[in-house]
């Protein structure tokens, strides 16, 4: 019987296997990590691993594409470090009101993001907060979007994605526990909110709905599942829990202005409140925001490069944690193609003078990075315009301008203008707030009378649908452009 030989975080352990599995099976059937974000399909290239060995095909440079790959006899194999995330936006800030907790001693608010996973862990009985934590979306190791974990779950995967995030929840609650000197077993209330596909992953629901037109959701949460966990009303297939919590944490419905909030990650929702009523659109980023699909893109972690700017005509940078530039992660490839478009190195269709345009040493974004930006930027932006567009306002219509998730935390407003990400009227009114979704978790914690608002908010929205719109296909052409508009 083959052997195959692990190498991992400085250890080396040696596994017995049969058959010839696809290495990435067989790392998860050992217990180990593996990303595939493009579903196992060997196109993105993201599961390259450094190995040796009985493989088919053989390694090329010493390295192999895990999701294609298979163990043919003996073999070594090093997995790469796990991510240490640096700059994961927890909860933004919560607005004032009177507690009235969950019961219990204390409660975790969970947000289920499509990239990133985030918690933060309340003592409900005096409403402090205490211990965050943050890790990766585990279900990435099948696919970095919606679509592809969709397909999964329904070719037979879905017992596999509810585990993974069941078991990335434990292990969250555990650290924040941890963190704080609690009992992870006096933690008696859980929030988890996420977008709609997260949430049926998360209970085992196959998602065939959600997979198929007309795209609507048959189940809307608004329960509680596995004893102790509340899941708070999405609204539709699209616009799912994650946005109504952020809709709560930011008064939206409170306002008497005319207020829009954009969630800016791998899936990007807007609400827009105008003359007391909620209009709601989803679009589809994709990852790149988060790093995904970026040849040389990280996420937050120590070593990415976060902040570009110009001096003296030269691009200047900074990482995380000021250690040697690994990769860029999403503030940094916005500020990277402002900077690139101020120096003239990249023009406004998209296209650079060579193959690739060097951002700090060993960090360079190619003519396919600035692309998959551009589609990124543009679906986010002609969601903004259509939305608008449809109810007949214009953007100096707009009082406020909230910008919602960890991405656009981190995000110069400026930069996000000059790029056509967000429009140029709406960037001296934005106001970043960082994870309003899990700010929202922690409030339906703290104050038990915010279900009821929460699915009142629900029952009141409307959702512009952009898919086989003229108008969003006509705004997501002009979008794509690297251009004010």
């Amino acid at each position: 019987m083959p052997d195959i030989t692990v190498l991992s975080g400085g250890a080396s352990h040696v596994h017995a296997f049969s058959g010839t599995p696809v290495l990435s099976d067989l790392l998860r059937s050992l217990g180990y990590s593996v990303t595939t974000p493009c579903g196992g399909k060997g196109v993105c290239g993201k599961c390259a691993l450094q190995a040796e060995g009985a493989l088919n095909p053989p390694p090329v440079n010493g390295r192999c594409l895990a999701c294609v790959t298979r163990v043919v006899g003996d073999a070594i194999v090093t997995l790469p470090r796990a991510e240490d995330l640096r700059n994961i936006a927890l909860a933004g800030a919560l607005p004032l009101f009177e507690n009235n907790p969950m019961p219990g001693r204390y409660g975790l608010a969970v947000d289920i993001g499509t990239t990133t996973m985030a918690v933060q862990l309340i003592d409900l009985q005096n409403g402090r907060v205490l211990s965050p934590a943050a890790q990766r979306n585990p279900q990435r190791e099948v696919s970095d979007n919606v679509i592809g974990r969709i397909e999964a779950a329904l070719e037979g995967q879905g017992a596999y994605l509810e585990k993974l995030v069941l078991d990335a929840i434990a292990a969250l609650t555990a650290r924040a526990a941890k963190a704080s000197g609690v009992p992870a077993n006096q933690v008696d209330h859980l929030v988890v909110t996420g977008n709609t596909t997260m949430l049926y992953l998360l209970t085992g629901r196959s998602p065939v709905t959600l997979s198929r037109a007309p795209f609507e959701a048959d189940w809307l949460a608004g329960e509680t599942v596995h004893g102790n966990m509340y899941l708070p009303p999405c609204i539709g297939a699209f616009i799912g829990a994650d946005t109504v919590c952020a809709i709560l944490s930011t008064r939206l419905v409170h306002h008497t202005e005319t207020v829009l909030l954009a969630d800016i990650g791998t899936n990007g929702e807007v609400a827009l409140w105008h003359e007391g009523k909620l209009y709601c659109c989803a679009t589809a980023a994709g990852p790149a925001f988060e790093g995904g699909g970026i040849r040389d893109g990280v996420g937050s972690v120590e070593g990415a490069v976060d902040r570009v700017w110009v001096e003296g005509g030269e691009l200047r940078y900074t990482t995380i944690g000021d250690a040697a530039p690994i990769g860029v992660c999403g503030s940094g490839l916005i500020d990277a193609a402002a900077a690139l478009l101020e120096t003239g190195r990249l023009d406004e269709t998209g296209a650079i003078d060579d193959e690739e345009e060097a951002i700090a040493p060993g960090v360079a974004l190619t003519g396919q990075d600035l692309r998959k930006l551009q589609l990124a930027k543009g679906a986010i932006a002609a969601g903004i315009r259509t939305l608008c567009h449809t109810l007949g306002i214009s953007m100096e219509d707009i009082a406020h301008f909230y910008v919602a998730g960890g991405f656009g935390a981190h995000l110069d407003m400026d930069n996000a203008a000059k790029i056509g990400l967000i429009p140029r009227a709406l960037a001296c009114k934005a106001v970043s707030v960082g994870n309003a979704a899990l700010a929202g978790a922690m409030m339906l914690l703290l104050r038990q009378e915010f279900i009821d608002e929460a699915r009142q908010t629900v029952q009141g929205a409307q959702v512009v649908t952009l898919s086989g719109s003229p108008a969003f296909a006509e705004a997501f052409v002009d979008s794509m452009m690297f251009e004010e508009l």
